[in-house]
């Protein structure tokens, strides 16, 4: 029978094991008091109140759309107006605290702003829809300069894709 007693004895602790097991413990804390912390400091929604609706324009045939990344601005008295935009399907939201509000909704350029006035109480909330009608403003895309250079970069690689494929049917397989 092998004696195992000897060949495997228990290690006392070192110096750095007993480090190591302090840091942990440290950080172990640490971790309890941020957590503990986090949940002490919760924000009061109660107070808070929600501004939300969509924004739509119509489009060439007469249809009310939703439209898309429309900025929605909250300006109050409090100082600092509140900004968010609509999403893909034209909805927004917004937290502000209980006051009374003109929104701005507008999608420059192409579509004029439309300016609401809402009276929001806490816990409360305000649904606010827009109708924004279209400018006729232009939209640019390049400017005037731009174009022909644009114009030869596409002509260049239109070129060199062909000339690769060309040249690549020229090659056995």
């Amino acid at each position: 029978m092998v004696d195992y007693s000897k060949t495997y004895r228990a290690r006392e602790p070192t110096s750095i094991s007993v480090s190591v097991m302090k840091h942990v413990v440290v950080i172990a804390l640490l971790l309890v008091a941020f957590v503990a912390v986090a949940f002490m400091v919760t924000p009061s929604h109660a107070s808070m109140a929600v501004i939300k609706g969509t924004v739509y324009w119509y489009d060439q045939y007469g249809n009310l759309r939703p439209l898309a990344w429309a900025q929605v601005i909250a300006s109050g008295n409090d100082g600092e107006p509140t900004r968010v935009s609509s999403t893909t399907d034209g909805t927004y939201m917004m937290w502000v605290t209980p006051g009374t509000y003109d929104l701005t909704a507008s999608l420059d350029p192409g579509y004029t702003p439309v300016t609401q006035m809402v009276v929001v109480t806490p816990g409360a909330v305000a649904t606010v829809d827009f109708q924004l009608q279209q400018s006729g403003e232009p939209i640019p895309e390049y400017p005037s300069i731009v174009q022909p250079i644009m114009l030869g970069v596409a002509t260049l690689a239109a070129a060199l894709i062909l000339r690769r494929r060309r040249a690549a049917s020229l090659w056995p397989r």
